[in-house]
């Protein structure tokens, strides 16, 4: 049988054998703090003595070790092996009205039998354990049972044990019928097909039923059943959850979360992959995909929102749920204060909040189907297109390059008339240098305008090109140029680039002045804040050009807004981040 059945099957017996409070001890057994103690005091002392008790006329509490254990004024609540000095027990006792606890006005009186169980934890030195969660895990001794021959492995003896406590005996082992029904919706959700089940039932082998399990494991159901569990735990929907809750294209996460689970994908690379998948070294496709779990929280883009407290809220869920799916533990109670009863603080919550307030997306989503940053998923077949594509584009363009080089450009000494255009030629204004008058400024990140020669750097035509490094975003521009660019219609922009594979930007943006500058066009990812995306004064015109080649970028002036007639004085290089050379 495979292991991860295994595990899961042994989890639940452990908790069920080790979780809540049992019956009062018998005389000389062992009282066992967490399982027979605490329960009682939080059922019945907590409402006065536990960590929300804020009105209560006493400093003693009972949730923490410390507090249970103080000098109260020259006594004791509990006085470790005397239970008739320890005011506790005392208190618990008493039959005077006044001094009873709990006070008879509360409608409650603890049972002699929870009454018994204080007094022998307290004779007994009134060990004072953690909550068992936090405890380490340690493998108990086998029980000793009287009936040896019925456990077949480890589990049975523990559960026998308490069966023969009980004064019980097993019940028989089920039919096959049963068992295979059982199996089935435990591990698929689904029940056993009927010729499942006469497969099964014609196996008299000695290990059918563990290889009906394996079937049930190996089937691709088994993680669409165990996944539903984790994906509540993830909050994983298809719409945004508020606001006018749009469709959200998700699933690809959803999926991955299936996969990982019918490959019994190890716990820490499960881990990793979904909380920081994009931080490995060279993440693949799935790891991006499985990052989808920080992309699963509410999202809203409501009129009035402040994208600040939006941004606040994402990260506190974001926080939160990474203790409950992960930690098990309600950390979201310490964004206000230190937590009640788990040992969370309110300043460790935003230790971990921390590590979440740098997502990539923005906090308004613009009710979109696939709100930014995104990822493309082709399928296999569209995949083998895609880089079939690739291979005739590259040639293409590498035709287009030799033929835009052996072009000797001259700059035209002739004048258009006002709103007209020469006809189809190409007029070269930076090259070598910039037009005369050009007032060269940057924007103070560290960007100066310097031209390389091609010694130092790649020159397309003519002897130099300006390469820019910066770390975030950076321009630099020039204003003022004599000889104007005039404008006429129909007319194309362009210029070259080369990005350096090595160190790419994150987006590149040309600007044009003819007195303002809000003419723009950008290729790349949407970083750069300039303009309205979408206008004329921020124009998206696609993805990143290919890298380590230069590549001539087109921007037909009526799509940045430049009307025929207008002359362009200034022209602005913009990148965020990388090393480019224009």
């Amino acid at each position: 049988m495979q292991a991860r059945f295994l595990l899961l099957a042994v989890a639940g017996v452990l908790w069920s054998y080790h979780g809540g409070p049992i019956s009062a001890n018998g005389a000389g057994e062992t009282v066992d703090f967490n399982r027979d103690v605490r329960p009682i005091f939080v059922n019945n002392c907590f409402k006065c003595h536990g960590p929300g008790a804020h009105n209560a006329q006493t400093d003693f509490r009972l949730y923490k070790r410390e507090k249970a254990f103080l000098d109260l004024g020259g006594y004791k609540a509990i006085v470790p092996g005397k239970p008739e000095k320890s005011r506790l027990y005392q208190r618990i006792t008493a039959e005077d009205k006044s001094e009873r606890m709990p006070p008879p006005d509360s409608g409650s009186r603890l049972p002699k039998g929870q009454i018994e169980t204080i007094r022998q934890w307290i004779e007994q030195g009134a060990e004072w354990e953690r909550h068992w969660a936090f405890q380490p895990i340690e493998r108990p001794e086998l029980p000793e049972v009287e009936n040896e021959a019925w456990p077949k492995n480890g589990i049975d003896y523990f559960v026998l044990d308490r069966l023969e406590e009980e004064g019980l005996s097993p019940s028989k082992e089920a039919d096959k019928r049963t068992l295979i029904r059982r199996a089935s919706l435990d591990l698929t959700g689904l029940p056993a097909k009927p010729d499942e089940v006469d497969e099964f039932l014609a196996d008299s082998s000695p290990d059918a039923y563990e290889n009906v399990v394996d079937r049930f494991l190996d089937s691709p159901h088994y993680g669409e059943h165990m996944a539903r569990s984790w994906l509540d735990a993830a909050r994983y929907a298809d719409t945004h959850g508020m606001h006018f809750d749009n469709k959200r294209s998700i699933w690809p996460y959803r999926d991955w979360v299936i996969e990982a689970f019918n490959e019994n994908m190890p716990f820490d690379k499960f881990t990793i992959d979904q909380l920081a998948g994009d931080l490995r070294e060279n993440p693949t496709r799935e790891q991006l995909v499985a990052t989808g779990f920080n992309r699963a929280n509410i999202t809203s883009n409501e009129g009035g929102s402040i994208p600040k407290e939006l941004w606040t809220r994402y990260t506190i869920d974001r926080t939160s749920t990474m203790g409950t799916a992960w930690l098990g533990l309600t950390v979201g109670c310490a964004q206000c204060h230190n937590h009640k009863y788990d040992p969370i603080k309110q300043k460790e919550f935003y230790e971990l909040y921390s590590f979440f307030y740098n997502m990539a997306d923005k906090p308004l989503d613009g009710n979109a189907y696939l709100p930014p940053p995104t990822l493309q998923l082709p399928s296999d077949k569209q995949e083998k297109q895609l880089q079939e594509y690739d291979k005739q584009i590259a040639a293409v363009r590498e035709l287009i390059d030799k033929k835009v080089a052996a072009i000797d450009y001259q700059p035209s000494k002739q004048k258009a008339k006002k709103g007209e255009s020469k006809g189809r030629q190409a007029f070269v204004w930076i090259d070598d240098q910039l037009p005369e008058g050009a007032n060269v400024k940057s924007d103070g990140n560290g960007t100066d305008w310097h031209f390389v020669s091609k010694s130092e750097g790649p020159v397309l035509s003519g002897e130099k090109a300006v390469t820019i490094t910066t770390e975030k975003q950076g321009q630099f521009y020039f204003t003022g140029a004599k000889q104007k660019l005039q404008v006429g219609k129909g007319d194309t922009l362009f210029g070259h680039v080369r990005i350096d594979p090595e160190n790419p930007p994150k987006e590149i943006l040309l600007q044009f002045n003819d007195g303002g500058w809000e003419h723009r066009a950008a290729w790349g990812e949407d970083r750069i804040d300039y303009g309205k995306k979408g206008t004329s004064s921020r124009r998206l015109m696609g993805e990143l050009p290919e890298a380590g080649k230069w590549i001539r970028l087109e921007i037909p002036v009526q799509k940045v807004g430049l009307e025929p007639g207008s002359q362009i004085q200034g022209w602005a290089f913009t990148q965020y981040g990388g090393t480019v050379s224009w």
